[in-house]
């Protein structure tokens, strides 16, 4: 399988507390991986590690890609906002086509146009994001995440605090870019969306407890590792 990111090693401190212990991970052209853990497990500051926003304290990161970085795709689970911002839709998704390049106007007026309408928001475009509901916002963020066609796509927490028709609309959308052969990772407390969509799971608490398919680790073995609790798994028709 074709690695996107190869990560060695990591390890992230705030102050003295230690954040992220010794993390080893690859991430694979085929993956569709969720990240899972206890609250104050390490999972956004592992996101932000594989995104480029954050450098770990120490450890190695290799991106061997074409030799070249590759795109990123990032939705951040606290979306940044100004309030009172008359920022229009189109706006905030036009921040997302790499300004390293020089676009025409067409070019990235198509662009924006096609991931509007791929998203279902086209109609929202000229809308200001102080009008938008917390639903409507969050498909606007994936739209900026993914409308210069990124290599990997990595988002934190995509479907929290969001209507389940968002919800559902964020993972077609999702599904699709992976079809398309855009690897996609996430972090998620949803078990319905983990079991229905991923093909691969990685669980951290500080420490990556389990990394591969995701009908491997659904054992109360695992559960009661990575929680630290006793776990059990329980099952409704194909959902568990």
């Amino acid at each position: 399988m074709e690695k996107i990111i190869e990560l060695e090693h990591i390890y992230v401190k705030k102050g003295k507390n230690v954040i992220l212990d010794d993390i080893s991970l690859t991430i694979y052209k085929n993956d569709f991986l969720a990240l899972i853990g206890p609250n104050g497990s390490g999972k956004t500051t592992l996101l932000k590690v594989l995104a480029g926003v954050i450098k770990p304290n120490y450890g190695k990161i290799f991106l061997p890609l074409n030799n070249k970085n590759p795109k990123i795709g990032y939705l951040p689970q606290k979306i940044p906002l100004i309030l009172n911002s008359p920022v229009t839709v189109k706006e905030i998704i036009e921040t997302g086509i790499n300004s390293s390049f020089i676009f025409s106007d067409n070019i990235s007026k198509k662009k924006i146009m096609q991931v509007t309408k791929d998203i279902g928001i086209d109609k929202l475009i000229n809308e200001k994001i102080i009008d938008l509901s917390g639903g409507q916002l969050q498909l606007v963020f994936l739209a900026r995440a993914i409308v210069d066609n990124p290599d990997i796509v990595i988002l934190d927490e995509p479907s929290s605090s969001i209507d389940m028709k968002t919800q559902v609309k964020i993972f077609n959308v999702l599904n699709t870019l992976h079809i398309k052969k855009t690897p996609i990772i996430f972090s998620s407390h949803d078990t319905f969306a983990i079991s229905k969509s991923v093909n691969r799971l990685a669980c951290i608490n500080k420490r990556l407890d389990f990394h591969g398919k995701i009908q491997d680790f659904l054992s109360d073995e695992h559960l009661t590792k990575s929680y630290g609790y006793d776990a059990k798994i329980i099952s409704h028709g194909d959902h568990q």
